[in-house]
């Protein structure tokens, strides 16, 4: 399956507008609210979580196959990418003691390098395996 240069770009696109929202507000609600870092960040991803869907499936992916089978598909992926993520960024903050910021920076940066060769596999239009 070759990647294309389309997709890179709008997988880009996707990426600075879910950072923006997963950086974004918890830098606002701390920042400007002193809402405390751990509910801020929570709160932040999963307002990107809802913008990730829409942009990946109709965006980037150009998907064609069935809303309910993405969304499934998505749910289940984008949680488990979300919770590893939340975790991640509690090691580097908490264990780590490194500064809120730098952790959730660091945190999805990793996890975006990820995100891009899953969801492409999941939203591809390759033949899907019979059971």
């Amino acid at each position: 399956m070759r990647v294309s240069v389309g997709e890179i770009f709008r997988f880009g696109i996707s990426t600075v507008l879910s950072a923006a929202l997963t950086v974004g507000i918890p830098a606002l609600l701390h920042e400007g609210f002193a809402v405390e870092e751990r509910v801020a960040v929570a709160i932040g991803q999963s307002c990107a979580l809802l913008l990730n869907f829409a942009m990946i499936r109709i965006f980037v992916f150009r998907s064609r196959r069935s809303a309910q089978r993405d969304i499934a598909y998505y749910v289940g992926s984008a949680v488990a990418f979300r919770g590893l993520g939340y975790l991640l960024f509690l090691a580097l903050f908490s264990l780590a003691h490194m500064f809120y910021f730098t952790a959730l920076v660091l945190t999805l940066a990793i996890s975006t390098l990820l995100k891009f060769v899953w969801y492409r596999f999941i939203f591809s239009e390759q033949p899907e395996p019979i059971a």
